[in-house]
């Protein structure tokens, strides 16, 4: 089922002579890194795109939109191809239901909703998943984050595990499994968080099917159907992570007794860490991590945080514990953790500490903390480049540089806003694609801009090559500078120039790109100037002026008077008009026609088929054989383009 939806959004557009139209265009075919599923692209949580590190807050364009109808649940938004994606909870002819609905990445419009499954939420509930400190509380609804590829859309439900397979552009249903009446999946408390982790045409699940060696399975994409099953595992509230450890690609489940890792093509079983603490008979929320060949693992309740190396030598996986901590300090109930440069970034916390909730930095090699920053909450933390964005559990959104050293704060915006008349809470983890955050909260979505400054194209010109009498090859090369370039030449007879080539479009990253461009129908022995030109979202750059000049026509050529050798054969030569010699280029396309028909049109004669003989002083000669009879013939000499 689809139903409408309202939306409350803000958009601010502006408009930018040739080169502005040249990067309207880029703009829109430059494409970068989608957000396509829960943690990511690559499902650690990183986002390789660039971010300003200085927020204009102020800005007209800083609020890109905000749609307050994507209320309650703990969803993140997927972002992909120009849409993104959610779950929430809504009254549906007079019933909650859960939904998965799509709204315009650009503008915050609502595109469609599909009811999925059934919704148990109470969203007045000051419990559960309404706990909280008010107004930090209220909206409980769905946990997990659809995912999105290929122009398709997963979402795992939370209340009767629903896998649905959804067409991104309009919502209608290609496929839907029921994981629990056909495959004996069953749910634990507090309902489903785990979102689909996807890989290839994968989808990873923990069916929690009890002991039927089919616990940990993988569906196809392109029709639902069961790839593989394996194993006898416990369900957590995690989302399994893909990685590649010691060159094998694998998807690890943190299940009720310790991390599973398995090939992720076949569920060929590789290496288990058990956990050091005691299993998980209550809730789990926050995801594996792995860095290098390290997996880290973090439990609340009482449990702690560990780490282990896996090591793959002479068929076998070993697995090396590193450290066990059991300290408020490591222990995360279900805020998946980042890793850079080797430290583990945390927000750690239990179910009871809700807005008091630390980031922290913990080594991950040896388990030590670095430092503590309270007052974070129970929120969601991803690495965008080499900073940390951390929405805390109040709505603020955060800009953390990972520094081991000490906290050090680059930038803050409060993006949500919660009072007593409109209570809500932020349990949810930020996405970040192209220059946008876009995040969440129980009472609704935002997207904010925050690209970095473009930098201009850097411009270097390699000159003119190829240069005949009426064509030339400009040459140059471009460093778009992190920004989605176009580059053209502007040329003519004077630095006025008066006429541009054709643009070379979608010139991207941050290293020189060689571009080139011919010029045709030009004059023969004539100077013409030129310069390389470029353009991004910063401005337009010019290089200097260059020139280059036409190669001259070459002097014509005529047949010398034909000398008789005997009376059957006759020496035909060609010469130029001022002496010049022919060199071996030009012979090839000199042709000597003939005729016994005057008026006829020298196009039409008949090529000697003899071939001409270039001599040591340039001259070009060949013999002919003569008709038999007092016939004369007529010859003339043609040179071909």
């Amino acid at each position: 089922m689809q139903v409408p939806g309202s939306s409350e959004f803000r958009s601010r557009n502006g408009s930018r002579d040739f080169a502005a139209s040249v990067f309207v265009f880029l703009a829109a075919v430059a494409s970068g890194t989608d957000w396509p599923q829960y943690r990511g692209p690559t499902s650690d949580g990183v986002s390789p795109d660039p971010m300003a590190t200085t927020w204009a807050t102020n800005s007209p364009g800083f609020v890109v939109w905000t749609n307050a109808s994507l209320t309650n649940g703990f969803s993140s938004f997927a972002v992909s191809q120009g849409r993104a994606f959610a779950l929430f909870s809504r009254n549906v002819g007079g019933s909650m239901k859960e939904l998965c609905g799509a709204v315009d990445a650009a503008t915050g419009a609502n595109l469609w909703a599909t009811v999925i499954d059934s919704a148990p939420w109470n969203l007045n509930d000051t419990g559960n998943g309404g706990a909280g400190s008010a107004p930090y509380n209220k909206g409980d609804g769905p946990r997990g984050t659809p995912a999105s590829k290929d122009g398709r859309v997963l979402a795992l439900s939370g209340n009767q595990l629903h896998l649905v397979c959804l067409n991104a552009t309009n919502g209608s249903v290609i496929w839907s499994n029921n994981l629990a009446s056909r495959y004996g999946a069953s749910k634990i408390d507090w309902e489903n968080a785990a979102s689909p982790c996807l890989e290839g045409d994968l989808i990873f699940v923990n069916l929690n099917t009890a002991t039927d060696g089919q616990t940990l399975a993988a569906f196809r994409m392109a029709d639902g159907s069961l790839a593989w099953s394996t194993q006898n595992e416990g369900l957590t509230h995690t989302t399994p992570a893909v990685a590649t450890l010691e060159g094998v690609r694998q998807v690890i489940f943190a299940t009720t007794t310790g991390l599973v890792s398995l090939n992720c093509t076949n569920g060929a079983f590789l290496w288990k860490y058990p956990y050091p603490f005691s299993e998980i008979s209550t809730s789990m929320g926050a995801s594996p991590l792995v860095y290098s060949n390290i997996v880290y693992c973090t439990a609340g309740y009482g449990r702690g945080a560990a780490a282990a190396r896996i090591t793959y030598s002479e068929g076998a996986w070993t697995v090396t514990q590193l450290f066990f901590r059991n300290t408020a300090n490591h222990r995360s109930i279900w805020m998946t953790p980042v890793c850079y440069q080797g430290y583990i970034y945390t927000l750690c916390g239990e179910n009871s500490t809700f807005l008091t909730t630390p980031l922290n930095c913990i080594e991950l090699s040896t388990g030590n903390l670095k430092w503590s920053t309270n007052g974070f909450g129970m929120g969601g933390l991803i690495l965008v480049d080499t900073n940390l964005l951390v929405l805390r559990e109040d709505g603020q959104l955060v800009l953390v540089r990972p520094n081991p050293n000490a906290y050090t704060e680059l930038a803050r915006y409060r993006a949500f806003q919660f009072t007593a008349a409109a209570p809500g809470k932020c349990w949810n983890s930020p996405a970040y694609s192209e220059g946008r955050i876009y995040a969440r909260s129980t009472r609704g979505g935002i997207s904010l801009n925050v690209a970095p400054p473009a930098l201009l194209p850097v411009l270097g010109s390699l000159g003119a090559s190829n240069v005949t009498t009426t064509a030339a090859t400009l040459l140059g090369r471009v460093n778009p500078n992190g920004a989605a370039s176009g580059a053209w030449f502007e040329w003519g007879t004077n630095t006025s120039y008066g006429s541009n080539t054709a643009v070379i479009a979608n010139l991207t990253g941050s290293a020189a790109i060689a571009v080139s461009n011919v010029l045709t129908g030009l004059e023969p022995n004539s100077t013409y100037h030129f310069r390389l030109v470029a353009t991004n979202s910063a401005g337009v750059t010019r290089g200097d002026d260059q020139t280059f000049t036409t190669q001259p026509l070459p002097p014509q050529l005529q047949l010398l008077s034909a000398r008789f050798l005997n009376s059957t054969q006759l020496q035909l030569v060609v010469t130029t008009t001022n002496g010049a010699p022919i060199d071996s280029s030009r012979l090839s396309r000199i042709e000597v026609r003939a005729t016994n028909t005057l008026g006829a049109s020298p196009a039409t004669w008949p090529r000697l088929t003899n071939g001409l003989v270039l001599t040591t002083n340039g001259l070009a000669w060949m013999t002919n054989l003569l008709n038999v009879g007092p016939s004369r013939l007529f010859y003339i000499t043609v040179e071909q383009p």
